[in-house]
């Protein structure tokens, strides 16, 4: 990933208190670490540090050396302010960003070609039957039937991060059928239905799924109560559940069954 950074402007103000600071400052990535930047001052007759990564979040008191992130690409104005005896001075260098950061996935095997990652959970009576393929997950039952069935995993987020849920699923069509997903806190128990907080849905009773369908939940589900971007924030670091489950009532996942493929939940 190409970053580029150029031209240095300095602001010398005077002051009769003693010799004026001057201000400076190298800054270069961070190898290993995307869009991360170190900031190193150079300055003299300096007791204090400001640096202001450009990115709107404003002027924070630092120390002499500093590390900046970005999230998106674009072009920021790092701004270093310090003070010494004889007044303040500031310097600037534009950073580029080349591209957006495209974050960390934190659910692991999201491809679902194997159940790598995942507990089968039996939710208590007629089990969906789970199976795990080239193709991804897949969730079927024989017509007329009464079944339930999910998987689980454990994943630690951290508060006020955005993170972006995406999952494909496919069906030839169904009836009277669920297929959902939960972030919960709550652990799941095995024997024990799981409920806690469903966030995206196929599901016949509210009209989706009912034919053919195929795209990610998040935009083609009609229920739960998830933001149809995926996007969620957490109020706390925490260890959520994901839950993926599916059954039916008296019903069918239809022809082949509903495969779930594709989930990831990336940090931004």
């Amino acid at each position: 990933m190409l970053m580029l950074f150029c031209g240095c402007t300095p602001d010398n103000n005077t002051a009769g208190l003693g010799p004026l600071p001057k201000a400076s400052f190298t800054i270069a990535p961070v190898s290993g670490a995307v869009n991360t930047f170190a900031a190193a001052a150079g300055s003299t007759g300096v007791f204090s540090w400001y640096w202001d990564p450009g990115d709107g979040s404003g002027q924070k008191s630092g120390n002499a050396s500093d590390t900046l992130y970005y999230s998106k690409k674009g072009n920021y104005r790092v701004v270093l302010m310090v003070l010494g005896h004889g007044g303040y001075d500031t310097v600037s260098q534009i950073v580029q960003v080349a591209a957006d950061d495209p974050g960390i996935n934190v659910l692991q095997n999201g491809a679902l070609t194997s159940s790598t990652g995942w507990t089968t959970l039996n939710v208590g009576g007629t089990q969906t039957t789970i199976n795990f393929t080239a193709q991804g997950l897949n969730l079927s039952n024989g017509s007329g039937s009464s079944t339930n069935g999910a998987i689980y995993q454990a994943v630690t987020v951290k508060a006020g991060v955005p993170y972006t849920f995406t999952a494909n699923v496919q069906g030839a069509g169904a009836s009277n059928t669920w297929v959902e997903f939960y972030f919960g806190t709550s652990a799941p128990t095995q024997g024990s239905d799981y409920t806690d907080t469903k966030l995206w849905s196929m599901n016949t009773y509210s009209g989706c799924g009912k034919t053919a369908f195929n795209g990610n939940v998040v935009a083609i589900g009609c229920s739960g109560t998830g933001a149809k971007s995926g996007q969620v924030t957490f109020s706390k670091s925490e260890t959520i559940y994901v839950v993926i489950k599916a059954g039916s009532y008296l019903g069918f996942l239809g022809t082949g069954g509903v495969t779930v493929s594709n989930a990831g939940l990336p940090s931004h």
